[in-house]
């Protein structure tokens, strides 16, 4: 299954992980988000992801996506 790492920040908490997730997790196509706080990463995983769309929800979740990694 393909998978995008994006280089996000202002995640702080697993309070930031869950909102995240919840939000790319809504995205059409994709089946699985992993969040690392200490790496400033989000790993997300499905078929046909849609790169503009994942990255509009995690900026939605209040954080700043720099760069896919």
């Amino acid at each position: 299954m393909p998978e995008q790492r994006y280089h996000v920040t202002g995640m702080t908490c697993a309070h930031c992980a869950d909102h995240i997730t919840r939000e790319v997790t809504q995205v059409s196509g994709v089946s699985g988000v992993s969040v690392d706080l200490a790496e400033n990463a989000v790993t997300v995983s499905g078929t046909a992801l849609d790169d503009t769309r994942v990255r509009a929800a995690i900026t939605e979740a209040g954080y700043a996506v720099h760069a896919a990694l």
